[in-house]
């Protein structure tokens, strides 16, 4: 027994001497202590030419070469993963931008050679221009790059400072798939720095993030071939069966293509270790299989105990709620036979905190069902805090609260549905009916009348924090009824404000209370001032379509007036057959000077929103004055 096992034992060893005397020539020499393995090729004479890095001869340090001129040092190779890590751009000095942003504009790979970016990089965006706030990117003050500014400790504080630096924000976005997987880009109106964490761990702190851009490269191909001459003998000149009119040198029967060696490598068959082989696979997975449902049963026992003890935690929290009537609990059945199971056909709108879906009751109630996203705890804190907002208060004019459903993995809140879509909606020209001015200044009064309410006469006041035209709904009669209170906080007995981290939507947020993080009262009376703009303008909050200057509503209109060109930023679709109408003109200006009163700069210069009621009564006593002058003077001419 002892000669067979001897010769087997050569016999393995002289098929590994063969392997690598085979593939040797095709391997490059080490660039330093950086091995160079196949297909990597640092020179014609090695590796594959489609595979090219740089080795520098004066420092020994391997480099990767993009278009346009810029190089990315090599930081790590995995060759059995086929994946290589590079090192980002230096930075310039004393700026946030780095070297790469006005070489090639940031990283660009030809799309014709087999690398691309992967998916484990998580991609921070730096020093960019304010039209990036609007993109799909997490750009929010909540974003990870602020994290890897502050506290990573790779950026000194002068830098930092720069890198968000007034308008500009940070973003934060996972790379790879297209068109990401080809290109990192930098832009002097777009952003001017990036950095890229591996494999990024939140649960971490930024100082142990690993910072590099994970490249993968595609296993090569069989050689090109023109004759058998330009094959060895274990391989044959054929055509390609990937493409078509391209000869390769196929590996012949017995052998296959080994693409980490770039050589044919022969099947080695030892049938006696093949079948031990299947039967020790075949007992492991046995007892792969048998471990497997013991685990399932345990998981399914402790999602149900954990799904039990959630729901007992969700009734605690909506019990703790005092003030106003208990919330009507749904069970889960009965919200998926209204919804017809969550049908994509009920689907009436997707936000970042979810979906809503329409539905309808037993007895007949249509009904708009909102829930979190599925595993996303602030989402569902969102509803949670929604949904214990709205059992304290009672008002017309605010969207009301049916009841919720706390058995599903992600909360369900269930409340009337509204039928005639949002304020904003209607403003950007998606219904057929146009809103007239008094139907406008009707909203207006209706939609501070609700604020007013959650400011002064709720038990505890409310802050909403997310006043905005897209979260008034509007029903059959076009009044007002405001939503969405995911946001909402509830004012602190004893004092001025809530400290808490800025939130709401571009456009639409307070400047002190972004600069301070102190939300109050009047934060909500920022972002219904640029409301009252929309309804004055028909112009959206931002809008990149105007001059780069003009892009916010606020800032562009306020231009504008105090240039005494009011008029002309007016939808005079608004005057109607009569532009001249005094009553109607003065109206608009009386609604303009509100709205900027709401918009200054210092809280404390704003009125309350009792205030805004109080004018905007006064502006419709004037429109409907004239309206009641030009009754009697038909009459008299009849």
């Amino acid at each position: 027994m002892k000669i067979p096992t001897i010769a087997f034992l050569h016999r393995c060893l002289f098929f590994l001497i063969f392997i690598h005397l085979s593939s040797s020539q095709n391997t490059c020499p080490n660039c330093g202590s950086m091995q160079v393995p196949y297909p990597l090729s640092t020179s014609p004479n090695c590796g594959h030419p489609d595979y090219t890095l740089r080795c520098d001869p004066h420092t020994n340090k391997l480099y990767f070469d993009t278009l346009n001129g810029s190089s990315y040092l090599v930081l790590s190779i995995q060759a059995s993963m086929q994946r290589m890590v590079v090192q980002p751009s230096p930075w310039m000095p004393g700026r946030c931008v780095t070297q790469d942003m006005p070489v090639s504009e940031g990283l660009w790979l030809n799309q014709t050679l087999p690398f691309n970016v992967t998916s484990s990089n998580t991609i921070f965006f730096f020093n960019c221009s304010p039209r990036l706030l609007i993109s799909p990117l997490n750009c929010s003050s909540a974003s990870l790059c602020h994290q890897y500014l502050e506290h990573s400790g790779r950026v000194d504080p002068n830098r930092a400072h720069q890198c968000v630096g007034g308008l500009e924000p940070c973003c934060t976005f996972v790379a790879g798939g297209m068109p990401s997987a080809y290109k990192i880009r930098l832009h002097i109106s777009g952003c001017r720095a990036f950095r890229s964490i591996l494999h990024l761990d939140t649960e971490k702190p930024a100082s142990e993030w690993e910072e590099g851009l994970e490249i993968q490269w595609a296993p090569p191909p069989e050689p090109v071939c023109r004759t058998q001459i330009d094959c060895s003998r274990i391989s044959t000149c054929s055509n390609s069966t990937n493409k078509p009119g391209v000869s390769r040198c196929l590996c012949i029967k017995g052998y296959y293509w080994e693409h980490a060696l770039g050589t044919c490598s022969r099947n080695v068959k030892h049938s006696t270790t093949r079948i031990r082989l299947k039967v020790g696979m075949g007992v492991l997975s046995f007892f792969l299989l048998a471990i497997a449902l013991t685990a399932i049963t345990l998981r399914n026992s402790s999602r149900f105990t954990e799904q039990s003890e959630l729901t007992k935690a969700r009734e605690d929290m909506l019990k703790a709620s005092n003030g106003g009537k208990s919330s009507r609990m749904f069970s889960l059945k009965e919200v998926k036979k209204a919804t017809c199971g969550f049908s994509k056909d009920r689907i009436l709108g997707i936000g970042g905190f979810g979906e809503v879906y329409k539905g309808e009751l037993q007895d007949g109630t249509v009904v708009a069902v909102k829930s979190a996203k599925v595993g996303n705890i602030k989402s569902t804190n969102q509803v949670l805090n929604e949904v214990g907002i709205l059992s304290q208060v009672n008002h017309k004019h605010l969207v009301r609260l049916l009841g919720c459903c706390i058995e599903a993995e992600q909360p369900l809140m269930i409340y009337e549905y509204i039928p005639n879509g949002t304020l904003h909606d209607h403003l950007q020209g998606k219904f057929s009916s146009f809103l007239n001015w008094k139907t406008r200044l009707k909203i207006a009064l209706q939609t501070a009348e609700a604020l007013a309410y959650l400011h002064s006469s709720a038990y505890t006041p409310i802050y909403h924090r997310d006043v905005k035209s897209t979260n008034i709904l509007l029903d059959d009669d076009l009044n007002a009824k405001v939503a969405d209170f995911g946001l909402s906080r509830l004012a602190r007995p004893g004092l001025s404000h809530v400290s808490t981290c800025a939130q709401g939507t571009l456009g639409y947020l307070d400047p002190e209370y972004y600069r301070n993080y102190q939300l109050t009262d009047k934060s909500d009376v920022y972002s219904y001032g640029v409301v009252l703009l929309e309804l004055l303008t028909s112009q959206k909050a931002i809008d990149f379509s105007r001059d780069e200057d003009d892009v916010n509503l606020a800032v562009y209109v306020t231009r504008l007036v105090s240039n005494g060109a009011l008029m002309e930023v007016v939808d005079h679709q608004l005057l109607g057959d009569d532009p001249s109408a005094s009553s109607t003109l003065t109206s608009m200006k009386i609604f303009a000077e509100l709205a900027l009163a709401c918009l200054r700069e210092k809280k404390a210069e704003r009125p309350s929103m009792k205030d805004v009621v109080e004018e905007l009564q006064c502006v419709l006593a004037i429109l409907d004055q004239e309206q009641v002058s030009n009754a009697v003077d038909v009459k008299a001419v009849i």
